[in-house]
Order: structure tokens, then sequence, then C-alpha cells
């Protein structure tokens, strides 16, 4: 739910700013649309089945190449600031130097979601307790950084909790939402309204307090007068269903959930304020991020550069992407998006849904069963099939996910 995506609700003026002045993907997806997993495929560029993190609350790999050993390995300041997720079970959770990954500043934690009064790691192992909002002290050590590093090069990854649950936003901000009206979506059932506008008012409360941080951040670039030179990309691991098919959170192929905002800003090198309409996954932003910045790709990935396709608009745009869900439970699924198709299979390979997400963009018209689309399937199940074999992906996934991660 952003500004630039139509979101009258919302009030994020920074966030307003800064598509304005970015380029903008409305048709961004995650390879997987679970908080590890999809990190894991930030930081790798490749698909978590192939990085040791299918679901929730694993270890990543330590073999497995990331993008900021890249960005170390030439003369880069790297750091890390805020969620993990990448280092097991453990929550908050001390992260050894050894397994952060290429950064070599480090204010974070492996687990989260307590936003108030909360917990993290630098150097060593002893918590360093933070009062007030959570944001806002992650904020203050971004700040911080960019001061410290501004006279180099750096990569900086600031990774904020919310908007994920729980939802309590600080108390200026919620008040912007409690007697708001939200225009639900179409797809929100009408006996799921009330509960649905309920929920939003922490949600977009979480947001409004988010964009304070945003401003801040940007703000820190223009006072410092790096905002030329430095590119910012603004995204999430994940979408949130929000009272969509009755349903919150996670975890399912529907454009609410797989989708996420994607914004990168480069001034004088992307035009701001256009919207791209080819499709990205996530796996390539670290192959694209590499390759703006002229350095080695990561071995083995997944993902693609579309650098030179981002900085010229010109070149073979990609086909499609493809998508994975619940690995290892019942309910596992896999999905293509081709065009304006889209379709999911079950842990069988056996279609189960399709939609055309021009005609029916929230997705209310399942196409499953329409015999005249049996050739479109047939179609979208060979390129599926095409993507499982580049990825050696293992259908159905070979392990079973731990109890929590069945439902999601």
């Amino acid at each position: 739910m952003m500004p630039g995506a139509g979101d009258k609700d919302l009030r994020a003026p920074h966030l307003a700013r800064l598509t304005q002045q970015s380029v903008d993907f409305p048709r961004a997806y995650v390879c997987n649309p679970v908080c590890s997993p999809s990190r894991a495929a930030l930081q790798t560029g490749r698909y978590p089945h192939s990085t040791g993190m299918p679901w929730n609350n694993r270890r990543m790999d330590d073999s497995v190449a990331c993008a900021a050993d890249r960005f170390r390995a030439a003369g880069y300041q790297t750091g890390y600031i805020g969620k993990w997720h990448l280092d097991g079970e453990a929550r908050p959770g001390f992260v050894p130097k050894e397994r952060r990954r290429g950064y070599s500043y480090w204010a974070a934690f492996n687990r989260g979601h307590f936003y108030y009064s909360s917990t993290y790691f630098a150097g060593e192992d002893q918590p360093i307790k933070k009062e007030g909002f959570e944001p806002d002290y992650q904020t203050d050590l971004a700040v911080d950084f960019l001061k410290r590093n501004a006279a180099q090069p750096f990569f900086l990854f600031v990774s904020f909790g919310p908007p994920h649950t729980p939802r309590r936003a600080p108390a200026k901000h919620a008040a912007l939402y409690q007697r708001h009206t939200f225009t639900l979506r179409d797809n929100v059932p009408y006996a799921y309204a009330e509960t649905a506008r309920k929920e939003r008012v922490g949600y977009y409360g979480l947001c409004s307090a988010l964009d304070d941080c945003v401003g801040r951040l940007l703000g820190a670039l223009d006072e410092l007068k790096l905002s030329g030179e430095t590119i910012v990309i603004f995204t999430a691991d994940h979408g949130d269903m929000m009272g969509s098919h009755k349903l919150e959170h996670k975890g399912v192929w529907y454009e609410e959930s797989a989708g996420v905002p994607l914004l990168i800003r480069w001034p004088g090198k992307l035009k701001g304020g256009t919207k791209q309409d080819w499709l990205f996954n996530n796996i390539d932003m670290a192959p694209t991020l590499l390759g703006l910045c002229g350095l080695t790709p990561l071995p083995d990935a997944h993902g693609e550069n579309r650098a030179p396709l981002l900085l010229t608009d010109e070149g073979e745009r990609p086909e499609s992407i493809y998508t994975q869900g619940r690995l290892g439970t019942v309910g596992e699924w896999r999905m293509v998006v081709r065009g304006a198709d889209k379709l999911v299979v079950d842990r069988e390979l056996r279609p189960i849904h399709l939609y055309n997400l021009v005609q029916d963009p929230l997705e209310q018209n399942d196409l499953i069963s329409d015999r005249s689309t049996i050739r479109r399937q047939e179609e979208l199940l060979a390129l599926m099939r095409r993507w499982i074999l580049k990825t050696a992906d293992r259908v159905p996934y070979p392990g079973r996910a731990p109890v929590e991660e069945q439902g999601l």
C-alpha cells in the first residue's frame, strides 16, 4: 500500500516524495512471501530452496555468497541495522561476526517484532536495550552511519520490522486513522469489512511512523550532499493480505501477499517519477544492485542483473517470474506470472488457480475451470517446468516444515 499505487488513505508524504524521485515497479514480486526465505533471496539472489531457507527461522547456509561480501571486498563500508531473521530461531538473537555475511557495522538482532523497549546487538553478545519506538532509534543509528561514512563508498541495509504484526502504532500516528473511514478493496468480503477496517488503524499508523523515518534518512542524505550519488532502494520482504479474500498476513500467491513495493532512486542516472511495467522478482535485487555499482556478480545466482535494462530501457524484458510458497507443507504451491496471466499449482504441479491480472486485478474470477484456457494453462505449466529445471527446485519439497509454518 503506497501513495504511488493510488492509496489515498495512507498519509506518507516522504514516501510520496521518494516515489516522485524514483523508478516505481508496480509489478514487483518476492520469490517466497514469507520473511526468512525472502530475506535470504535479497541477500543472495538465489531461491530459498538453494540457500537452506525454505521457511522461517532457519540458518542460511554458510557457503552461499552474499551481496555485502562483494561490496566489502570492493572497499565499501558495509552496515546492517534492524531485523536479520537468517540465523535460526534465537529471539532477539545475537548473530556472531562470522555469520554477518559481509556486514562490518552491525546494529541488529535475529528476530524481533518487539517495537517498544526492544533489544539489539553490536560488536559483542551483550544486548543493548533501547526505549521508545524501535524504528526511531534504528533511524538514529542509520543517520550516524551516514555521517561517519559520508566521505567513502558505503552499502547500508536498514531493515525495519513494522508494519509486520503486532499492529500497535505510536499514539500520534495511530491517531491519524482512529476516525478515518478506509476504502477497502473490492475483494474484501462485506462480512469481514469491519474487522479489516479495525486492522488498518494499526497497520496504517505503523506505515506513517515509518514514513517519518524514511523522511529523516532522505533528509540526512540531502544534508550530507549525498543524495545525488547514492542509490536508494525501498522494498519489502512480503506483502500483507489485509482482509482481501478474508485473509490476513502473508504466505499465499495473491497479489497482496506476493507483490511488494519497489522504488529505486538514483538522481542523474534513473528518471524519477516513472513506472516500469516489466516484471521484477526480488531474486534480481542483489545482482541488479551489484550491476549498477559495477561490481563482480554473485556466483550461482538465480537472479538476473537488470541494471542495463534499468539504465537504458533497452534490451529483453523478463518474460516471467517464478514464486514458491509454503514449502514442506500440504499447502505447498508454486506460481508463474507471464504477462497478464498467473498460474498457481499445488505440490504435485497440478494447476489449481488461473487469473488474468489485467481483466481481473483483484483475482476474483478464477479461470482454472474454463476449458477455453486449457492451452494457456499448458503453456504456463511448461514455462514453470523450465523454471524448476533452471533453479534445481525439488517438487514437492523433500523436507517438512515445522508446525508453526504449517498454517501461516
